[in-house]
């Protein structure tokens, strides 16, 4: 490797690990999520005979969670909970919705916390501790043997089109009937998929070690491939050129999709980085599904994209912005300054990184404003705060 790339991929590296928020976090989440699976398996409970699974999703599952701008702000965790033994034609949505808020209203009085929230699909849960959490838990379904089979002719593989749901959503027409028409997802099948994405970065010897069992396998948080680090890179460049209108960013699970299915194995983060900006675009449809989920192609992460067109607009601008700095930061010969760093990413490196890397001393300067496509208040009347 010459001393340029290995200086960029230092670079990145460093960065992804500035952003990395510590183990004990997602350890805390884990446990928070099998807290929640004891008490609805627990006897009383009133959908232990349902037979409920409690899956953990988004960033603490992916193991691309960043730590936030704010100090002050607070971590996402999701999972969806398959009632496994149920199915669509036993209950309307609103009955099984219902109930599942009832359990997690008894869960939240048993353990000194508020009362959960009511969301369009989900219910959420806030915690009031150290670090401020709060859980959307998504109850759902297993997809009946229709939707499994769309997928199949879909060519998605057996093993994710398998694990696909039917949920809960106050929007459906049929909320209040009983029938087996229910919105399908796959949240499930996406998580293996990346998974199996992720894993093309990973040593080929421990991958062989762990399928003879010679190894324990470790949660994909732990893992910190190339891909992983990327995602966490960009994520939080997204959350800097947002910053003062955070609703019209690009959703994490756009960032995560384009990201996977750009990723072609490269081991070196550089490398790797690089090659995910400049293909992104590939990947995103003119026509809804804009953003499909590669284990259900029907369900689009950027189905708000045809309801208000500053939301593409913005990705483009976005992404033009993260390739021209990713491409900039990554030149050879490039001369590059402590605050180019902290403009962009909002992280001030250390002395002996900045020195490891051979960059020049912070420099005063203004980063030029990013342009997004926006209209009077779009944060819904709501001040941001600045950073």
């Amino acid at each position: 490797m010459s001393a340029s790339r290995a200086r960029s991929n230092a670079l990145w590296t460093i960065l992804s690990d500035a952003l990395d928020i510590p183990r004990s976090l997602y350890e805390q989440a884990v446990a928070r999520h099998k807290s929640f699976g004891r008490w609805l398996c627990r006897p009383g409970s009133a959908l232990a005979d349902f037979g409920p699974r409690v899956h953990a999703q988004g960033g603490f599952r992916y193991g691309t969670v960043v730590k936030p701008i704010h100090t002050d702000a607070e971590y996402d965790l999701d999972n969806v909970v398959v009632l496994e033994k149920l199915h669509a034609v036993s209950l309307t949505q609103a009955d099984l919705k219902q109930r599942f808020g009832a359990e997690m209203a008894e869960y939240a009085a048993a353990h000194g916390m508020q009362p959960p929230t009511e969301k369009k699909r989900c219910w959420r849960l806030q915690y009031r501790d150290e670090v401020g959490f709060h859980l959307d838990s998504l109850p759902c379904v297993p997809a009946g043997a229709a939707i499994q089979e769309t997928l199949r002719r879909a060519r998605v593989p057996e093993s994710w089109a398998t694990r696909a749901v039917a949920i809960t959503d106050q929007r459906h027409p049929q909320y209040l009937v009983i029938t087996q028409d229910w919105f399908t997802s796959n949240p499930r099948g996406f998580a293996r998929w990346f998974e199996s994405r992720a894993s093309l970065g990973r040593d080929a010897a421990l991958l062989e070690q762990i399928r003879m069992g010679t190894v324990e396998p470790v949660p994909a948080y732990e893992w910190k491939t190339p891909l992983q680090r990327c995602i966490q890179i960009l994520k939080r460049h997204r959350d800097v050129h947002f910053v003062r209108a955070p609703t019209l960013a690009p959703i994490s699970m756009i960032i995560t999709n384009l990201a996977a299915q750009a990723y072609q194995g490269e081991t070196d983060v550089s490398d790797a980085l690089l090659g995910i900006v400049r293909r992104m675009p590939n990947f995103v449809r003119a026509a809804a599904p804009f953003v499909p989920n590669p284990t259900h192609p029907a369900e689009d992460y950027a189905d708000k994209w045809a309801h208000d067109a500053r939301l593409p607009q913005n990705f483009s601008a976005w992404h033009q912005q993260a390739l021209a700095d990713v491409e900039r930061l990554s030149e050879p010969l490039a001369h590059i300054e402590s605050a180019d760093i902290e403009r962009r990413f909002r992280v001030p490196l250390m002395a002996a990184d900045a020195s490891r890397l051979a960059l020049g001393a912070p420099a005063v300067a203004v980063a030029p404003a990013p342009r997004i496509v926006s209209a009077p208040a779009p944060w819904g009347g709501v001040t941001p705060r600045r950073p």
